[in-house]
């Protein structure tokens, strides 16, 4: 537990969002506690000096880390052109909910940080207000859409994440993979359709896995849960935010994999047999 405290805080100063199935698990472990109605006191107090231990781990390291960032001297910081997390709240709720450009520019011309949170805080509540509170619910369902709709995760849609003008020109396996990777690729339509549907296969197995409550996936669904409600306050609106989070549906889709077929074998059945008695 010890070990495991040191890693999430490790995890949080490289990439905060990457906390979230750790939460996930400590919350799980925690609801456990009230899973049976009799608990024994030794159980109880098993769990508390737990909890105690990770928390107490995860603050001190997190004292020291931040002492160490913050008076180190190898490389010369200006915290005052850090940008805050408020600004990716505000971003969060323009346009289709994603990077805004004016956003990001206005954080380059602002002196101050003080400067930056009151400007994307101000931003955040006049966009709030022209929203409205059945805008803001439509808004958010779009959102949701936009994060989780796109198989392929927007690869070639934006950036430069190829070398070069993108045109295959190699032969043998070589041209096989950059006809399908590159955007200009003849089989890269293939490509996204393939991506697509294996995106479609894990979602199905972690829908379908419903009834499956075991410890194991109520975290992972928990998990999911908080990476979605974490797009939908910051950054998101394209598919490729939800590449951090990959690991949790992989692992929901092989736990729920048997369970989801089992569901579907059923629903196939009743369908079938529902027919069979209204064509008789």
């Amino acid at each position: 537990m010890t070990l495991f405290a040191l890693l999430v805080c490790g995890t949080y100063f490289i990439k905060p969002s990457a906390i979230i199935p750790a939460i996930a698990i400590g919350l799980i472990e925690a609801l456990s506690l009230f899973k049976e109605k009799r608990v024994l006191l030794s159980e109880v107090l098993k769990k508390t000096s737990t909890v105690l231990i990770v928390m107490f781990s995860f603050i001190c390291l997190y004292t020291i880390t931040q002492n160490k960032i913050e008076h180190q001297t190898l490389i010369h910081v200006n915290r005052e052109r850090a940008i805050p997390a408020v600004h990716f709240m505000n971003m969060g709720i323009s346009g289709d909910g994603g990077y805004n450009a004016q956003d990001t520019l206005k954080m380059g011309e602002l002196a101050t940080k003080s400067e930056k949170i009151e400007y994307s805080k101000q931003m955040y509540v006049k966009r709030l207000k022209k929203l409205g509170v059945i805008g803001y619910f439509h808004f958010i369902i779009q959102k949701q859409i936009n994060n989780t709709a796109d198989g392929s995760f927007a690869w070639g849609k934006e950036g430069h994440f190829i070398q070069g003008d993108q045109i295959p020109k190699s032969h043998g396996l070589k041209g096989v993979l950059e006809n399908h990777l590159y955007i200009y690729g003849k089989n890269v339509a293939n490509f996204r359709f393939i991506a697509q549907f294996i995106w479609l296969i894990i979602l199905s197995c972690i829908f379908f896995g419903w009834h499956n409550k075991s410890q194991a996936t109520q975290t992972i669904r928990l998990g999911i849960t908080g990476a979605f409600l974490f797009l939908l306050l910051f950054e998101g609106g394209r598919s490729r935010y939800i590449i951090q989070f990959l690991p949790l549906f992989l692992l929901g889709a092989s736990l729920l994999v048997n369970d989801s077929k089992q569901i579907i074998k059923k629903i196939i059945d009743a369908t079938l047999l529902k027919r069979t008695n209204y064509e008789s």
